[in-house]
């Protein structure tokens, strides 16, 4: 047995370091549970999930205690601080405080559950609206959504994308979800990197060299340097799929019209206080629209008189205050933000006109496409996925997602959960330290495991059980990488030799 060397720091003070008062609290952890990763080993059915991680802290002091003002910590103990494990001096986990629970105890010490979740999980709190986007790679899009929560540049790690989608917008929708739509429209994979920061790999990501290379190799051999203690085989049945279906859905801009209209007029109007503003939501389709429409291309920016006008008295008569009318508009897909600010110095404006024009969305009637294999379904009995990708840029590109996915699932294919200690031995502890999410592995299973498997799976996702100054147990979700290799790559295989297409 080896030991590490652990280091778990909580930012309390929100500055960017770990060097305040109370924030390194190794010394208080008595357990550390964690995983991160996608919530099931396949590449098309597993979905992308953030980090959950729970660690136990010595709470005798109290120091974690929200409500106790003597507290060093007292003011500081807030959802959102960013907390890091390290492992041998290799960071393996960066994450934010979800919540913290103390947990009373009167026959053993007090405790406290220091609940986290990655990035994903953190800005999953937000809502986004993005403007509609036009013939935008995916990349962009996803760039697009972290600009609107202000999650910083510096904090992603992007793939070039591969697909460019039509037309590509989210209203109101969590920014986990809205990343989803974008990564599903890729056929990628979103993910957090042990650093905290979001990551997305296209869907050639694992066809580059660097993932052609195991970079370890798991053993039921009891003498290996990575032995197994236990290699569990899902079952394959779950994950054998025949049909492959897809939506390609198409769109018309319509003329520029007027899409919203502020119901409030006459005695209603509503009104602005003088150095006041008051905010309106503009949205469409609504409850009024006429057509079929589904969001908007363009809004116009305000014009006064035409728009918008304002008067002293609710009946338009009065004063005409149309030109102490401040206006800022903020456009998104299906809403317009209009703040107006009455900048008179006495007088309240009524509000007597108030509208939105733009260019409407509709959707045209959609295409279907269904791709199968005929011998799988007489196999396996009938097996459909249908493809939650609403933004395929035409039938080609669905056409080619589904006969692509059909030629590697339409057959049995293993998916494995791997469990090792890390501190067995040091080649052990290396390896936890540095495999990553989508890193390539070896599994031997010839032996005690009696599975006959001996080949090469790519890393989906980590469970680490940590008691300090005890052990550090791993269990990694693993997909298969047979089918996932071998694909053609431009200027460097032969295609119909050892290779085969992509799209």
């Amino acid at each position: 047995m080896v030991a590490a060397t652990y280091l778990v720091r909580v930012d309390w003070d929100n500055n960017g370091v770990y060097t305040g008062t109370g924030e390194d609290v190794t010394a208080r952890v008595l357990d550390i549970r964690w995983r991160r990763g996608r919530d099931y080993a396949s590449q098309l059915t597993g979905r992308a999930v953030s980090t959950i991680c729970a660690i136990v802290l010595n709470n005798e002091s109290g120091d974690y205690n929200s409500f106790k003002t003597t507290s060093p910590l007292s003011g500081n103990l807030l959802p959102g601080r960013k907390v890091q494990i390290q492992a041998d001096a290799q960071v393996m986990l960066t994450m934010f405080v979800r919540r913290i629970t103390p947990v009373v105890n009167t026959k053993d010490s007090d405790k406290a559950i220091l609940e986290c979740v990655g990035p994903l999980g953190y800005l999953n709190d937000r809502e986004v609206e993005i403007a509609m986007q036009s013939n935008v790679i995916t990349d962009d899009l996803m760039d697009a959504i972290l600009d609107a929560v202000s999650w910083p540049a510096g904090d992603r790690t992007f793939d070039v994308g591969k697909s460019t989608p039509a037309r590509f917008w989210v209203d109101r929708t969590k920014t986990f979800q809205a990343l989803r739509l974008a990564e599903e429209a890729e056929a990628g994979f979103l993910l957090e990197g042990r650093d905290g920061k979001i990551v997305f790999e296209n869907r050639h990501h694992r066809f580059s060299t660097t993932h052609y290379t195991s970079q370890a190799t798991f053993s039921d051999v009891p003498a290996a340097d990575i032995r197994a203690l236990g290699i569990q085989q899902r079952d394959p049945l779950d994950q054998i799929f025949n049909i492959f279906e897809a939506e390609v859905r198409r769109y018309t801009v319509g003329a520029l019209a007027v899409l919203w209209t502020l119901s409030e007029s006459g005695a209603n109007s509503p009104s602005i206080d003088p150095g006041q503003s008051k905010t309106f939501l503009a949205s469409f389709p609504n409850l009024d629209s006429a057509t079929d429409a589904v969001a908007v291309d363009a809004w116009t920016t305000l014009v006064a008189t035409t728009d918008y006008t304002a008067n002293s008295a609710a009946d338009g008569s009065g004063t005409n205050l149309t030109a102490n009318i401040g206006v800022v508009v903020t456009k998104f897909a299906e809403m317009m933000k209009v703040v107006l600010t009455n900048n008179h110095t006495t007088l309240k404006a009524f509000i007597t006109l108030l509208q939105a024009r733009g260019t409407p969305v509709t959707q045209v009637d959609p295409v279907r496409i269904r791709q199968e294999d005929a011998t799988s379904k007489t196999r396996y009995g009938e097996r459909k996925w249908p493809s939650a990708n609403p933004f395929f840029s035409d039938t080609a590109e669905a056409t080619d997602w589904a006969d692509f996915h059909l030629g590697i699932f339409k057959s049995p294919i293993p998916v494995l959960a791997v469990t090792i200690s890390a501190n067995r031995n040091a080649a052990s502890m290396t390896k936890v330290t540095t495999l990553n999410i989508s890193d390539r592995v070896t599994v031997v299973a010839t032996g005690g495991a009696g599975l006959g498997i001996d080949q090469d799976f790519f890393i989906e996702a980590e469970d680490h059980h940590i008691i300090p100054g005890s052990s550090h147990v791993v269990t990694y979700e693993l997909s298969d990488a047979e089918e996932f290799s071998g694909f053609w790559v431009l200027d460097s295989s032969a295609l119909g030799t050892t290779t085969k297409l992509a799209y």
